[in-house]
């Protein structure tokens, strides 16, 4: 029996999840701003999206989870190329784990040893990870060549989705925290929309890979 819930529950019910708590951290930033006091308004770190080990880090997280499970069954599900879904399954695995554990702002930490970490670069973080997602094309160059051309193109608008916020915004919110800090209201603008596009592009993402394991179960069945 074929017990996968359909593409279109999943993507509501995560995409309904992702706007409230954005609701939630719009709204507590506004009251933050206005009172303008972070000892009275400590609570404000459970919903804030730029802040560790709280609920829109555990959801984020929880999508980086989803997506690597789904590659998985992917990968039981192809003969010819299960290797590059269960590498893909295993890079989504860890991006959950980095998401929970900020393994970037370590490895930033040490980037800063090598660059001029000012301005643009005050997160030099994504100077390396640009650098591995390079290589990790060149690897799956072959296999995406090989993929169906609305697949593939899916694949990239979910991919340009997902880095416009992480490393797009992410970088203008560096410049601003370099130069004006991380307590102004534009500064929170730009995470709000990094942390916004991240959360959709990986919804996305999953379904996508939702459409492509009910199209290969209907092959098989």
């Amino acid at each position: 029996m074929y017990l996968f819930p359909s593409r279109l529950k999943i993507v509501f019910a995560l995409s309904i999840f992702a706007l409230i708590l954005i609701l939630i951290h719009i709204i507590i930033l506004i009251i933050y701003f206005k009172i303008n006091d972070p000892k009275v308004f400590d609570f404000v770190r459970m919903f804030d999206l730029d802040m560790e080990r709280n609920i829109p880090t555990l959801f984020s997280s929880f999508l980086f989870a989803i997506s690597s499970f789904l590659l998985y069954l992917l990968s039981k599900m192809e003969n010819e190329n299960y290797k590059y879904w269960i590498g893909l399954s295993i890079i989504f695995l860890f991006l959950s784990f980095d998401e929970s554990a900020k393994i970037h702002e370590q490895i930033g930490d040490y980037t800063e040893h090598f660059v001029d970490a000012t301005n643009y670069l005050y997160y030099p973080w994504f100077i390396s990870y640009s650098i591995g997602i390079f290589i990790i094309f060149l690897f799956y160059f072959k296999f995406f060549f090989k993929m169906g051309k609305k697949t593939f193109l899916s694949f990239i608008l979910s991919a340009m989705i997902f880095i416009t916020g992480a490393i797009g915004f992410d970088i203008l919110g560096a410049n601003e925290a370099f130069v004006n800090s991380e307590e102004t209201i534009l500064y929170c603008l730009y995470y709000t929309i990094e942390e916004s596009l991240e959360m959709f592009g990986l919804i996305y993402f999953i379904s996508i890979l939702s459409n492509l394991i009910t199209e290969k179960y209907k092959e098989v069945k």
